[in-house]
């Protein structure tokens, strides 16, 4: 992180172009692999990256090319082209996960409603949905009784359920979504059938090319930030995979977050034979991808194998970091990322960078009377309701419970009023006003949604805390009705949170100031702490600059008050603002000497900004993921940085947040075992991990 991804990708593409450009008349196929592929070839590079480095890549893109010598496409926005035509006329076409996301849902095969239970499926899963699960014949196997029992919810219950959405017993409206539903997949496998000759419903690979993106073949994909894709099921890796290039380059300075499983996407997006391939037994075929009935050869499904799974994933998982285990995970590092990872850590580079010194400090404080009481009670009532779960043994059953209630304790550490004057608080007591423009609340984190993301049970949630909660559950629920979880990535819930109006001082209608008494407005301990940094800040550099970092947004809206008051000039950038209201807020902390403070939310700033205008970061509150702070420390120390740098991170004394940072601990073993030198590793917060939060 900060040791210059970005160069050398922009140096490749440039001697690249030169390369062909001295072979004009040449035969180009000297120049790319074949390709048995039927999309059209373009000599144009594809950029991937976060919302936050679009403008940031243009940039550097302009600061390292002559004048003039290159061309750059931002694809994204409503109003970015309609086709793929143009493309070709670019050395650069950068878009992010969002736009590509987007598109790629646009084009996939609607789905059909269940007759019984009402619920959507595609067709494939819809014929396994009424063979063993729903409906008057389905029958389940021995195997799938046997998790019924285990907790599973059971088929009596569901017939109960999906007794009310029989078909013919079902309103005119509803009857009318069933029948519309179908007709828009008839309509879908009439257009596969036309265009490809049959349809597939286990691919959607010919209608997935109807997207402007996935229409061509690029000549090379650069992933920024490459850990964005690190969940393989969510439709954003699924976008990213389905893209088709002759060279693939995946950047990141944090590649595995949370558990060695993570790695799998980035290797099967380089499509690295054999790591990214399914096998079969009984024959020498191979496949990208899972499928029921595999197109290379005449063997069941249950004779293939993922090479990952057998020799890398599944050893880690049953053994840890013993036999087998231990086998693998050296495996892992010593043949398979030494063959396919570039890795330059800053200590290796240290004279080459020849960046400033860097202190990182731990603060601790402790809370005031009334604080402490509060927090106290808070911590009783949560302590309780987690040992209930514990006796009747359905811990991990209320996972996403237990997850509301630590959020809860850290935000109650960070500032009372988080959890008095919460969103969801109020929206219990009846206490919104009308004018707030249809703003929601995240259900995770409790905060006006950041990028947010429709489920489909109707809940929202912010983008970042619903990929970090589902990464670590195997198939998670709702965390607000306890629902099979799915989520709509194209909802439009996060309109109202760009176009809401400020009411306070600047801050939008939603924020968290609008439902307090401003003239009796108090600060809190890490407020006061913070204060008291900036003011050290200053004293000993006139010109110094600081980022503040904090997980949630209502935090920043107290502390931006705060400072304010104090005659602190700062800026702030969530998760909520547009890609040009970002830009004007990072150019004004860039260009205005008068403007100290940049208050950054971590979901949303977090990673690809580059911010060596700042010396000093204050990370507010320790987060479950390690390697999302290391990403927030690297904005400033990175390849043009001249200060030395210093880093604090505030902790509140005998609370939930010192229980974090020894759980962070295990999590950096978990990039030390395969990135680094340990041998450990850790999956997720486990049962034990959970009993160790909440122990007296």
């Amino acid at each position: 992180m900060g040791m210059g991804k970005t160069v050398p990708a922009i140096a490749l593409v440039l001697a690249k172009r030169e390369i062909r450009q001295a072979v004009a008349g040449a035969d180009e196929s000297i120049l790319s692999p074949g390709s048995s592929s039927a999309l059209p070839e373009i000599n144009c590079t594809l950029v991937i990256c976060p919302a936050s480095a679009l403008h940031q890549w243009q940039r550097e893109i302009e600061r390292f090319t002559r004048e003039g010598s290159t061309k750059v496409l931002c694809y994204q926005g409503p109003k970015r082209a309609k086709s793929s035509l143009h493309f070709s006329e670019y050395d650069f076409v950068i878009t992010t996960y969002n736009t590509i996301e987007a598109d790629f849902r646009k084009v996939l095969p609607p789905k059909q409603r269940c007759r019984w239970c009402g619920k959507c499926f595609h067709e494939r899963k819809m014929a396994i949905h009424l063979k063993y699960y729903c409906g008057p014949d389905a029958v389940r196997t021995e195997k799938q009784s046997k998790q019924e029992k285990k907790g599973k919810r059971s088929y009596s219950r569901l017939s109960k359920k999906s007794a009310k959405y029989n078909f013919n017993e079902m309103d005119v409206d509803e009857q009318e979504a069933v029948n519309k539903t179908t007709c828009k997949m008839r309509n879908w496998k009439e257009r596969s059938v036309s265009g490809s000759g049959q349809a597939d419903p286990d691919s959607f690979e010919a209608d997935v090319r109807k997207s402007n993106l996935h229409a061509v073949k690029w000549e090379r994909i650069v992933l920024d930030e490459a850990h964005s894709i690190k969940d393989r099921r969510s439709n954003t890796a699924r976008a990213v995979l389905a893209l088709e290039s002759s060279y693939k380059w995946a950047l990141s300075g944090t590649p595995l977050q949370n558990r060695v499983g993570e790695l799998y996407s980035l290797v099967r997006f380089l499509q690295i034979i054999p790591y990214s391939y399914y096998f079969c037994k009984d024959c020498d075929c191979r496949s990208l991808d899972y499928s029921s009935e595999c197109k290379n050869c005449t063997h069941k499904a249950v004779r293939h194998f993922c090479w990952w799974n057998k020799n890398v994933a599944t050893p880690i998982q049953l053994h840890g970091n013993t036999g087998e285990g231990e086998r693998a995970m050296i495996f892992l590092k010593h043949k398979i990322l030494k063959s396919i990872l570039l890795r330059r850590t800053k200590t290796g580079r240290a004279s080459d960078l020849a960046l400033p010194p860097r202190i990182v400090s731990l603060r601790r404080d402790t809370l005031d009377i009334k604080e402490e009481d509060y927090y106290q009670s808070l911590y009783n009532e949560s302590q309780a309701q987690f040992n209930t779960y514990v006796k009747k043994g359905i811990v991990m059953h209320n996972y996403a419970h237990i997850f509301d209630l630590l959020t809860r304790l850290r935000q109650a550490v960070d500032h009372p009023y988080l959890v008095v004057y919460s969103r969801a608080n109020s929206l219990r007591n009846e206490s919104i006003a009308d004018g707030d423009n249809g703003e929601q609340a995240c259900g995770l984190c409790h905060d006006p949604v950041e990028d947010a993301v429709a489920t489909s049970c109707g809940h929202i949630f912010c983008r970042t805390c619903l990929i970090d909660f589902s990464s670590t559950l195997g198939q998670p629920s709702c965390p607000t009705c306890s629902k099979l979880l799915t989520a709509d990535f194209t909802s439009n819930s996060s309109t109202g949170v760009q176009k809401a109006k400020a009411s306070v001082n600047g801050f939008r209608s939603s924020s968290i100031l609008n439902r307090i008494q401003l003239d009796d407005f108090q600060t809190s301990t890490k407020i006061d702490a913070l204060r008291e940094e900036i003011r050290f800040m200053v004293e000993r550099d006139g010109s110094a600059k600081g980022i503040v970092f904090s997980q949630f947004t209502s935090f920043l809206d107290l502390i931006m008050y705060s400072l304010q008051k104090s005659g602190i000039t700062c800026v702030l950038l969530d998760g909520s603002m547009t890609i040009p209201a970002r830009d004007n807020v990072i150019k004004r902390f860039h260009e205005d000497p008068d403007c100290r403070i940049f208050l950054i939310s971590l979901k949303a700033g977090g990673v690809a900004l580059n911010l060596t205008v700042a010396s000093h970061v204050f990370l507010m509150d320790p987060w479950w993921n390690p390697a999302a702070e290391r990403q927030a420390m690297d904005r400033i120390h990175r390849i043009g940085q001249y200060k030395p740098i210093r880093i604090v991170r505030f902790v509140i004394e005998n609370t939930i947040e010192e229980r974090i940072l020894k759980l962070q601990e295990k999590k950096e073993l978990v990039f030390e075992g395969t990135v680094g030198g340990s041998s450990d590793a850790l999956s997720k917060l486990t049962e034990a991990d959970l009993k160790f939060l909440f122990v007296t």
